[in-house]
């Protein structure tokens, strides 16, 4: 069965003679995302940006990365991947999928929905001098309290209205 759809697929690599950094830029504002998250799709390793396209599209997905200055490529889809969600594909709905066949290349998978494509680097350790500072015994007073004035708040120009009265009944009309 000869397939209708396609995928377009991020090597890893930039075009030669692209700058690594500019092309981390293209792609996050290409993408949306942040440029700590380009650079994974800039790693080394193949990643599925787009899947479930006719050809023309995924050429025009391909051609407009490689303008940003990533090298991507277009494969067939797999058709277990682009059966309809619910058939009898033999994998339940959520569980990891193999990636593309050989024809695109062995190993490639897509990330879950959400997924942070970047390696997160562990934070440093917090370092903080606290050699400067001294503790006062339990119920010492550390400052000295101050006065506060009153407030002084002149009223002078402000008018009170008066409330208005019951409404005035029409002639002729009596009220209870």
């Amino acid at each position: 069965m000869e397939t209708d759809r396609y995928q377009v697929i991020l090597t890893g690599d930039t075009v030669a003679g692209a700058d690594p950094s500019g092309v981390r830029t293209r792609l996050a504002a290409l993408f949306r995302i942040p440029e700590e998250k380009a650079e994974a799709l800039l790693g080394g390793r193949p990643v599925v940006v787009k899947k479930g396209l006719d050809a023309a599209t995924a050429e025009r997905y391909r051609a407009r990365l490689e303008q940003a200055g990533a090298v991507a490529q277009v494969a067939a889809q797999p058709p277990e991947e682009s059966a309809a969600p619910g058939d009898a594909s033999g994998q339940e709905e959520g569980t990891d999928r193999a990636g593309p066949g050989p024809e695109a290349g062995a190993g490639l998978t897509l990330a879950p929905p959400g997924s942070d494509l970047s390696d997160p680097e562990p934070a440093p350790p917090l370092q903080v001098d606290l050699s400067g500072l001294t503790l006062a015994e339990p119920g010492a007073r550390i400052g000295e309290p101050r006065e506060v004035p009153p407030l002084q708040v002149d009223t002078g120009e402000l008018e009170m209205e008066e409330p208005p009265g019951p409404p005035a009944s029409a002639p002729g009309e009596e009220r209870d």
